[in-house]
């Protein structure tokens, strides 16, 4: 029983300590205060309530904003995006065991561009050779039909 114990104990505390080596400390852009300009549309809603919520605008670009939120523990992030001219066509994306650097979650609405949301220091450039581009550290936007 002792043995088990410490099994347990030790494999935890491993765990642990492999996370906290890990360095990922979230998405930056989202550890601000809070503003106005953060107030998401209130049709624009994240229908499931164990996803973030704090949204923070991260940019805007040809009519469309885009925001970020993530949770405390920064293993779930989400991206929504509201074109402001046609607001009837947002979108809100989220990806849950996010442990370092990496793509995020990628989301699209016919006849918007599809937007992906990025780690703060992932290398972006595989992607933007690929024809996405970068409008801010953590979102890179593609045409409207690309996946």
């Amino acid at each position: 029983m002792k043995n088990r114990v410490f099994r347990t104990t030790a494999i935890t505390a491993l765990l642990l300590s492999l996370t906290a080596c890990s360095g990922y400390q979230g998405i930056t852009a989202v550890h601000r205060e809070m503003d106005a300009r953060d107030n998401l549309p209130a049709a624009v809603q994240n229908s499931n309530p164990d996803l973030p919520s704090d949204f923070r605008l991260l940019t805007e670009d040809a009519g469309v904003r885009y925001f970020a939120a993530e949770s405390e523990d920064f293993t779930r992030a989400c991206i929504a995006v509201h074109p402001v001219d046609k607001p009837d066509q947002w979108a809100i994306g989220c990806s849950e065991g996010i442990t370092g650097d990496r793509e995020i979650v990628t989301v699209t609405h016919t006849g918007q561009p599809t937007a992906k949301l990025v780690t703060t220091g992932f290398d972006t450039s595989a992607l933007e050779s690929g024809g996405w581009r970068k409008i801010h550290d953590n979102v890179l936007i593609g045409s409207a039909t690309q996946p």
